[in-house]
């Protein structure tokens, strides 16, 4: 839980500067690959998953195959490294909506902690009922922050990808902050938003009916009708980062990068 800040060593200016501006962290998986997770196909037969992440420009890639072309939408947290299920007060849950492939739809909201998709209902998961949910990007807010988004259907399979500025959301200061900060604390402390760096944990869960209806005017999502889940859940899978992030890993000694840590 630490802010980001970057300082060199005088002779080591040149290299991280040149390091600095190629962060791009990289994850492939493919069905039957080995790792700590679990698998459910009933929202959509996974294949593959391919995603990278530019820690400078807070870019994120999501690109999910599946074997068959039933998924009609799925709930997305990301992290760097633990699974994200239960952190409340630190992550952001994606609603990415491809009910419409001809016009995907993706909203964020501060994700409550709870195993279920009712953040954009609940935004406090913590204490009974329903809260104020905690929107940080809502779908009228889509051009300026979803970079493309699209759904390819070939040979019965389907595929849905999206690229995203996550700026504002790992910039969010949380509605209801982790509750293992002191009361004093900054809320913003405890956040991570979304996005990783060495190690990656995601909280995927896939839909065969996925609904959302949404407020014309402010553009949240005002009722879900979700059926049919699966998912997949992970933890600590290794990413590929690019050469320049890789020299800045080997600056541990002279560089520090810090990013607010789930």
């Amino acid at each position: 839980m630490f802010a980001k800040t970057t300082t060199c060593a005088v002779g080591a200016l040149m290299l991280c500067a040149g390091a600095a501006n190629a962060s791009l962290f990289q994850w492939e998986w493919e069905r039957g690959d080995p790792g700590q997770y679990g698998l459910n196909d009933n929202g959509g037969r996974f294949d593959s998953v391919n995603a990278s992440f530019d820690t400078e420009t807070n870019q994120l890639t999501w690109t999910v195959a599946f074997t068959n072309d039933v998924t009609e939408g799925f709930t997305l947290a990301v992290n760097n490294g633990p699974n994200p299920k239960g952190h409340a007060g630190e992550l952001s849950l994606l609603y990415v909506d491809a009910s419409n492939p001809a016009d995907v739809m993706i909203t964020a909201y501060a994700y409550n902690g709870q195993n279920s998709n009712r953040s954009w209902r609940d935004g406090n998961g913590q204490v009974g009922g329903d809260q104020t949910p905690d929107i940080i990007m809502d779908a009228t807010m889509r051009n300026d922050w979803v970079l493309s988004a699209s759904v390819v259907d070939v040979d019965g399979a389907r595929t849905i990808s999206f690229t995203v500025d996550a700026t504002d959301i790992i910039d969010h200061s949380p509605m209801y902050p982790d509750p293992d900060l002191p009361p004093s604390a900054d809320p913003s402390e405890g956040w991570y938003g979304i996005g990783f760096e060495q190690q990656l944990g995601l909280w995927m869960h896939p839909y065969r009916t996925f609904n959302p209806t949404y407020d014309p005017q402010t553009g949240a999502i005002t009722n879900l009708q979700a059926s049919g889940e699966g998912w997949f859940d992970g933890r600590d899978f290794t990413t590929v980062p690019t050469p320049g992030a890789l020299a800045l890993l080997g600056l541990s000694g002279l560089v520090g990068v810090r990013r607010r840590r789930a």
